[in-house]
């Protein structure tokens, strides 16, 4: 049974021959949640074996080199995948099993409103690097030989940081909007079932 229904559950149950109590409910929206968490988790590790996996089987090193963000590229992905992936991972799962226990409402609203804050804290580092890992591109591109051989001698460079900006912010926002698809549904209903416990406080 969908949260979005448990309101229409507590105003309709005095007139139904099935009445659900106030555990049931709370049991519910639980179980849901739990599930929800674990999904979150569950996305969060797929999402860092696909980013991992052409790290691995890809050689860049040539254009990274010819860039000149080879060692810079290097560090980011350590950074990356050995210190902040894996760490909002750990953090994923261990939102999980907390939920997972049988616990009082208001500890239920609370790992609920951790687990967003989590998401958002995960999304906002991953847009951090991309936007980081952009800007250096762009920086080497204007210090190096061959754009600077073929950009003519009056060309404006304050234009070309225009560029390179409004680029960075559609990448972002593209970026944003995966995001948004891959965890804003499974919030939103984490949402669903917080403003039911804060509504009832069961």
């Amino acid at each position: 049974m969908t949260t979005d229904k448990l309101k229409d559950i507590w105003k309709s149950q005095k007139l139904s021959k099935i009445q659900f109590s106030e555990t049931d409910i709370y049991k519910m929206i639980h179980t849901k949640s739990a599930s929800i968490v674990k999904w979150i988790f569950y996305i969060s590790i797929i999402e860092f074996v696909i980013f991992i996996l052409p790290t691995l089987f890809l050689d860049t090193s040539d254009v990274e080199s010819e860039i000149g963000i080879e060692s810079f590229t290097k560090i980011l992905n350590i950074i990356n995948f050995c210190i902040i992936m894996p760490t909002f991972i750990y953090l994923f799962y261990k939102n999980y099993k907390a939920i997972c226990v049988n616990d009082s409402s208001k500890k239920l609203m609370k790992d609920i409103i951790r687990t967003k804050k989590i998401v958002s804290y995960y999304v906002f580092s991953q847009l951090t690097i991309a936007a980081i890992l952009i800007f250096k591109i762009a920086y080497k591109i204007s210090l190096s030989d061959n754009f600077l051989e073929q950009i003519p001698s009056d060309f404006n460079m304050n234009l070309f940081w225009v560029i390179a900006v409004v680029f960075t912010l559609f990448f972002i926002f593209i970026v944003w909007l995966f995001y948004r698809l891959l965890y804003g549904i499974l919030l939103s209903k984490l949402n669903v079932n917080y403003n039911e416990l804060n509504a009832k406080d069961v």
